[in-house]
């Protein structure tokens, strides 16, 4: 195939679209059978590495290219995790390489972020890797954007997705000015200078902010604040917010009178996160709070027990709310979900994920630091594991279902080994990441509130929350609130479809806003009899078999697909590791046994179900290992398996094995055409969170990361 030079990616600014242009050039020439001499990169690296991606693109033989050659196979080990030991300089060629081919449609930006965060941990050399980043961020979105401000907007995004630390903009004035960027125009705006002398002058934040508003401060530096430092500087302005209003308010002025003086207040000194409204009214926050309102007992009584101390003071001073906010902090994309619900005096926040992917929580806001209780769908980590970092400061309640609160503290102990990151960001006070801890999270073990399926309860002021079935995993529920009459679902991972754990959810459709999940929207459907097929299939013609799954839903519906197709009464099915203690806490029994720990080797009769669904490590991965090469054995990978992972590259057949290795792939969220089919019959406005689709569906809404919708009562 000929080389279209119109179809490489090209960048405008001018040393960065040279360089393409000579690489360009010299992969025409390679493609036409000539050998020209290719010097050094912009990277200090050998040119061959972009020229050597071009032509892999076009698919044009680049054999001649044998230093990119040994790049690509060291690469190709990279991304199969199987090096012991690499340098720091092997290691910055293969990611340059992993960068060009990025740029030019080789691999994805999950290959990109798999080969920066295996850098993590692995090397010494942490400033070369930092140095090397910096500048890659900047080619990056040089190649794709040309004014000084779309390409900084553009480093900071894929900062955050990368799960890096977020420093600094003017750190990229020397990297920018050696591509031939100019932004020290740019750095001396108002914007980027008062993150400039925020960021400098950490202990002086009362001078460091001047006599800005709140409002200011907020619109022009909270992109490139980090979240701590946003907190810190939202408290000062709060307390002084307090402080000053009080001498407006006598000591007898009604709750009603003393809310309007503080919101007009507010809105003359700028305590906003908005323009069109002032942040959440809390008038048991004023040094002296005005005599409270009574409580109604109706309202009382719908109070769970456990949380009315908590609430009493909110409920006190409520005034009904006009404007409701809902705020999308966990963006777009799987992984890290969590959904604010703001009210005039206060509000809830719906779940706080982790993002094991990037260790990224959700995006702080300044409300997240006035809600009155957190409500959670279902225990997995992108839904819980930012729980114990959302605790270093917040003193409420949390509530959910006693099996979803249970399962929580099983997945927080693990996670404190898993999410917790590596260095830079661990050293990284400013980075609330580094909070997650056990001491928080036995702080989230205290502060459960177990709430029923089906019982509505009253969990902030005029916030009314009846948890529905999701059938997505065991103890799981959608949220259906009610505020001042408008009705918000929150379906949380949910499924319709039924499954051997579960009937199906069914879920209102007389709604104001249904924010779904949509992790299957416009996706193949999946077929389960086709699953209990291939299972009984692998399981008769080998032996032994390892099952890797996911340790909470997916182990339990394995489980009992085995148990019906009388696999327990035939074989020797054994549950290992978190699969086995969720099991246990869901209460769902079997012919199977705990594995033992004197068990060490796999015998032909043995078929092991065990957590780590995507083979990162565990027992399955350390079974796998064992029969890697016995074509008697078999794997049933039977879940979701992220680019890179052991078990994508072991599915996509990038790990040698004579094993049988068969992908049943089973989920516990709604299939395609069944999500269709229920969105299109919900009457209000229809909202979808956290899935790969990246169109826009008709009279659907996708929200970006911390946008608004606002609902007016």
């Amino acid at each position: 195939m000929p080389i279209d030079k119109k179809k490489i990616p090209q960048s405008k600014i001018k040393i960065i679209g040279d360089f393409i242009s000579w690489a360009a050039e010299c992969a025409e020439s390679v493609a036409n059978g000539n050998r020209p001499e290719i010097g050094k990169g912009l990277f200090g690296e050998s040119g061959e590495l972009i020229v050597y991606e071009i032509l892999r693109h076009f698919e044009v033989d680049a054999s001649s290219l044998s230093y990119a050659l040994e790049v690509d196979e060291r690469l190709a080990e990279v991304f199969r995790d199987i090096l012991a030991r690499i340098s720091t300089e092997d290691y910055l060629d293969c990611a340059t390489l992993c960068m060009y081919g990025f740029i030019i449609g080789n691999y994805t930006d999950e290959d990109f972020r798999y080969v920066y965060r295996y850098s993590l941990g692995r090397l010494k050399d942490r400033k070369l890797v930092e140095d090397w980043l910096r500048k890659a961020l900047v080619f990056l979105a040089a190649c794709k954007y040309e004014s000084e401000r779309e390409i900084l907007a553009e480093v900071r995004e894929l900062i955050r997705y990368l799960g890096a630390p977020l420093p600094n903009p003017r750190t990229y004035l020397e990297t920018c000015n050696e591509l031939g960027i100019d932004i020290e125009q740019m750095l001396v705006q108002e914007d980027y200078r008062l993150v400039d002398t925020i960021r400098r002058h950490t202990k002086y934040l009362e001078e460091a902010t001047g006599s800005k508003t709140y409002l200011e401060i907020w619109t022009q530096s909270s992109e490139w604040l980090p979240d701590a430092l946003s907190s810190r500087i939202l408290r000062m302005y709060r307390e002084r917010a307090y402080r000053e209003v009080q001498s407006e308010i006598p000591e007898t002025t009604p709750a009603k009178q003393a809310f309007d003086l503080v919101k007009k207040h507010f809105k003359e000194i700028g305590f906003q996160s908005d323009k069109d409204a002032v942040l959440p009214i809390r008038l048991q926050e004023l040094p002296t709070s005005p005599p409270p309102e009574a409580i109604d007992p109706s309202v009382f009584e719908m109070i769970p027990q456990k949380l009315r101390i908590n609430l009493l003071p909110s409920m006190a001073y409520y005034t009904a709310t006009k404007r409701i906010e809902i705020i999308f902090l966990g963006g777009p994309r799987i992984g890290r979900s969590s959904v604010l619900i703001k009210t005039d005096t206060g509000g809830i926040l719906l779940d706080y994920g982790l993002s094991v992917a990037n260790q990224k929580i959700p995006e702080w806001a300044p409300e997240l630091e006035m809600i009155d209780t957190v409500i959670v769908s279902h225990a997995h980590l992108d839904h819980v594991g930012g729980l114990p970092v959302l605790y270093d400061t917040y003193s409420g309640k949390w509530c959910s279902t006693g099996m979803t609160g249970a399962i929580t503290k099983v997945l927080l102990d693990d996670a404190i080994s898993i999410g917790t990151p590596a260095p830079p960001r661990s050293r990284d006070r400013t980075d609330l990441i580094s909070r997650l801890n056990q001491s928080n999270v036995d702080k989230v073990t205290k502060n459960h509130v177990k709430l029923e399926i089906g019982k509505s309860s009253e969990v902030g002021p005029g916030i009314v929350v009846t948890p529905i079935d999701a059938c997505h995993i065991p103890g799981s529920t959608s949220l259906l609130i009610d505020i001042e009459g408008k009705k918000i679902l929150y379906t949380g991972d949910f499924n319709i479809d039924s499954s051997v754990l579960f009937q199906g959810a069914s879920l209102p459709t007389d709604i104001d806003v249904v924010m779904f999940d949509g992790t299957y929207w416009a996706r193949e459907d999946f077929d389960r009899a086709q699953v209990t097929r291939t299972i009984q299939d692998v399981i008769e013609n080998h032996g032994p078999v390892v099952i890797p799954s996911f340790a909470v839903g997916r182990s339990q519906e394995i489980l009992m697909i085995l148990e019906g197709l009388g696999i327990t009464r035939t074989r020797n099915v054994m549950v290992a590791g978190m699969a086995e203690r969720v099991t246990k806490l869901a209460g769902i029994n079997g012919r199977w046994s705990g594995m033992k720990k004197n068990k060490v080797v796999l015998e032909k009769d043995d078929v092991l179900v065990a957590g780590g669904g995507m083979m990162g490590g565990g027992l399955a991965r350390h079974h796998f290992k064992e029969h890697q090469n016995d074509p008697r054995a078999a794997v049933i990978l039977c879940g979701y398996l992220a680019p890179r992972t052991p078990g994508w590259n072991l599915h996509n057949g990038y790990e040698p094995h004579s094993c049988r290795v068969q992908y049943a792939r089973l989920s516990a969220h709604s299939s395609a055409s069944n999500l269709e089919r229920y969105i299109k019959s919900c009457k209000g406005k229809r909202v979808m969170l956290h899935t790969p689709h990246e169109g826009r569906p008709r009279g659907v809404t996708i929200p970006e990361r911390a946008s608004k919708l606002v609902l007016n009562v």
